[in-house]
């Protein structure tokens, strides 16, 4: 009798043992159900339209991230659902100028970064965030001794950079264009990159000279990283990035950040620096900032100064050859004003009304940042627009989605910069919602360069309609649809035939 106890003992245990991955496969499935109802017929967030995929877990926008085109396929959504959307189950994408005032300017309570992975993964050197990812108290603090370094008196204190490079610039599309077609998308960029080197550092990176300078294709290898830095954050497995990701993408960050710390230290034991960015962060007086801080806010000058103007060139050059009336346009308004390229300034380049009107359109068709910029809605919840968003939901405007939406502007998918000169009552755009388009972000954390970078990209532009008559290599090019979205474009190569001007 003992023996058959045991027996059945010994079974037993087997038994048991056999049914965990049972047991186990129907717990899964019981979350899985319940966290399916839950979100779809029980969440707070279940009024709001949507994919209903979506609004069942991260996953979906996780694969179509990845895929670079989650920008693209936020604005389809919108265009299907409306001006607010669910794009997750814990998630509110957003196109109106309401939103933007409500989530980006609200000063008390914030709203705060959403740090879990969907917009910046908040990178760090020895523990401390960036300028991007500070508290409100600390980003204040930074802001404080940043900000002489981006006021009107610098600007224009800074004005020989900007000559000095765009000139260089044009020197180097002479010589190019004798060759065949030049791809304007890496010139802008070693250009940008050059003017804000100079700006941070008193000393240029040497790209338009030298266009296989490593430092640029460094940074440009990263768009892609910032997806593997969102779902590793986003699922807790920043320990274990170095195996997620691409090995080029973990050796990228070093060295873009060993080559800023290297560039810092020399411009900070230089014996006769010029006036640059950093002349007026390392004399404040306020605040004194460790080396680990000095490097983040080189590294954000660098890649934030470089990306935006290149990439709102590069969007402007290719629409304006898509629009050959408007270019023809914005060119005689350049030749008009101005007799030789000494004449084209900063302030004179201000004046030029047509320029402006097509830097803003094609930022508003293509914006530097075509993604979302997620915060998260603070205490019990906020009103936004018109509508209670319960604390903790995570929300955001899509520069694309918003810049795109006939609900905002009127012909909307097409270039018209006459949109943005000064209109009679009964103008066609007389009904465009200009805020919902916001290239620089708003409020407190909007972007600190927007000033210099509509200047580098006035001054530029001007340049370029001065000097050259320009066409598309390949008309039948959609370079613009091609473009992958990682918060910031997959810039695709521009070849374009350029003419030099007979004088």
């Amino acid at each position: 009798m003992a023996e058959i106890n045991q027996i059945d003992s010994v079974s037993l245990r087997i038994l048991t043992l056999k049914n965990i991955p049972l047991a186990f496969l129907i717990s899964i499935i019981i979350y899985w159900s319940w966290k399916i109802i839950y979100n779809l017929y029980l969440s707070p967030l279940r009024k709001y339209p949507g994919p209903k995929l979506w609004a069942i877990s991260r996953l979906p926008w996780n694969w179509v991230n990845m895929h670079g085109r989650i920008s693209w396929r936020l604005r389809e959504l919108h265009d299907q659902y409306g001006p607010v959307v669910r794009i997750s189950h814990d998630e509110l994408s957003y196109t109106t100028s309401g939103a933007w005032k409500k989530i980006y300017a609200q000063r008390s309570p914030e709203f705060v970064k959403a740090l879990d992975g969907r917009g910046i993964a908040p990178p760090s050197i020895g523990g401390r965030k960036s300028l991007m990812t500070e508290t409100q108290d600390r980003h204040a603090a930074l802001r404080r001794v940043i900000n002489p370094a981006f006021s009107e008196r610098a600007l224009r204190e800074q004005e020989g950079y900007l000559k000095t490079h765009s000139d260089t610039f044009i020197a180097q599309l002479k010589k190019r264009s004798i060759e065949g077609p030049v791809d304007m998308t890496s010139w802008y960029n070693l250009t940008a990159f050059d003017i804000v080197s100079d700006l941070a550092f008193g000393s240029p990176a040497g790209c338009l000279t030298n266009a296989e300078q490593p430092w640029i294709k460094i940074i440009l290898a990263r768009s892609k990283a910032i997806v593997w830095f969102q779902i590793a954050t986003q699922y807790g497995l920043l320990g274990l990035l170095n195996f997620m990701t691409p090995r080029y993408v973990a050796e990228s960050r070093k060295q873009h950040i060993a080559m800023t710390n290297a560039k810092l230290q020399e411009r900070i034991n230089a014996k006769n620096p010029g006036k640059d960015f950093m002349s007026y962060i390392l004399d404040n007086e306020g605040e004194n900032l460790s080396n680990v801080e000095l490097i983040m806010l080189a590294s954000n000058f660098i890649v934030a100064g470089s990306g935006t103007s290149a990439g709102g060139m590069s969007g402007l050059t290719y629409l304006l050859l898509r629009n050959p009336e408007k270019l023809s346009r914005l060119t005689a308004e350049i030749r008009r004003t101005f007799n030789t390229q000494e004449e084209i300034t900063m302030l004179a380049t201000a004046r030029c009304k047509y320029l402006n009107a097509c830097l803003e359109e094609g930022m508003r068709l293509y914006p530097p940042t075509p993604g979302s910029l997620p915060r998260v809605v603070p205490g019990k919840g906020e009103m936004i627009e018109g509508q209670w968003v319960p604390g903790g939901t995570a929300v955001g405007c899509n520069q694309l989605a918003a810049g795109h939406s006939e609900r905002n502007f009127y012909r909307a998918r097409e270039f018209l910069p006459e949109r943005y000169l000064e209109l009679s009552v009964d103008s066609e755009f007389a009904n465009d919602d200009r805020g919902a388009a916001q290239p620089f972000s708003t409020g407190a954390r909007g972007c600190i360069g927007r000033a210099m970078a509509y200047a580098e990209m006035r001054m530029t532009m001007a340049k370029m309609m001065f000097n050259f008559d320009m066409e598309l290599a390949d008309p039948d090019n959609d370079w613009w649809n091609k473009q992958g979205t990682y918060l910031v474009w997959e810039k695709m190569p521009l070849m374009i035939t350029l003419n030099p001007r007979k004088f």
